[in-house]
């Protein structure tokens, strides 16, 4: 498909053979014709999800392999509230927590760079790889079921992220080059998913973290130039903190008094373990 094609936007739909599922595939984009702010939705039961910034005169473009008799396609755009939901829906009631035949559904995204985006993914049994970079993401929420989701922020994110969440079911969320995203305010709930946020790339603002993650992992990865403060609540739980020293109610690296970046932390676990890593 040409560009002007896809621009234009439509919609191709081609049945394709399978031995127990009706499987097809979508190909579908929109054109970009207003650069403010959009909100935008996905939401993604179960399969394999790829999603990137592209440089494309389009809003969106979205391949789909499905199958039609349980799974329906998602492209839904209101152009007065600038608001898109992409993806699919399930006939399937316990779809966050799925795993079977539907697995080999995928979707491949691309969303604009010239675009500000407020972007909120919702996954079931996915299995995720988000590449954020290069695009203006001005707040993110990320919801999983049992995903295996991989976030990453390549290149620098080209506007400064309000908020980040994450909340988790039954999951593992691992997000590389975190200090690219641009954003000062991260806050993650887990039930008993672990969840990896790795800070490389450059962080160039104070940045708080408040975690709540009842059975599982909290690993933090920053570069040790930057201070960090962590205050954590904690019953069964091991707190791994090499280089910090206890004042007061809190963690301090030995760094924090005279670091021209901070970071904060705030974790409450359970029967968790809270591991901050200052190798880089």
């Amino acid at each position: 498909m040409t560009r002007a094609a896809r621009a234009l936007a439509f919609v191709a739909v081609v049945a394709t053979p399978a031995a127990a599922q009706n499987w097809r595939t979508l190909d579908v984009s929109r054109q970009l014709r207003d650069s403010g702010e959009h909100s935008v939705r996905i939401r993604y039961p179960v399969g394999r999800l790829s999603l990137r910034a592209t440089s494309d005169p389009v809003l969106y473009s979205m391949q789909l392999r499905y199958d039609e008799d349980r799974m329906h396609p998602i492209h839904r755009y209101d152009a007065e509230s600038r608001r898109l939901t992409l993806g699919f829906e399930s006939d399937n009631a316990g779809w966050r927590n799925y795993h079977g035949e539907y697995d080999q559904s995928e979707l491949t995204l691309a969303l604009s760079q010239a675009v500000l985006l407020d972007l909120d993914l919702e996954l079931g049994a996915a299995e995720a790889r988000i590449d954020l970079g290069g695009l203006s993401v001005s707040r993110m929420r990320v919801e999983t079921g049992a995903a295996d989701a991989r976030l990453d922020f390549s290149v620098p994110n080209r506007t400064r992220m309000r908020r980040l969440d994450i909340k988790l079911g039954a999951a593992g969320f691992v997000v590389r080059n975190l200090g690219n995203a641009n954003v000062g305010d991260i806050r993650v709930e887990g039930g008993v998913g672990n969840v990896d946020l790795d800070f490389g790339g450059a962080i160039e603002q104070d940045v708080s973290v408040d975690a709540n993650v009842a059975i599982g992992k909290l690993a933090l990865r920053l570069p040790h130039n930057v201070g960090i403060r962590v205050e954590l609540e904690k019953a069964v739980a091991s707190f791994q903190h090499a280089g910090l020293t206890k004042r007061g109610g809190a963690y301090y690296s030995d760094n924090w008094d005279d670091a021209r970046v901070r970071m904060r932390v705030r974790a409450e676990t359970v029967f968790g373990a809270v591991e901050i890593d200052r190798s880089r």
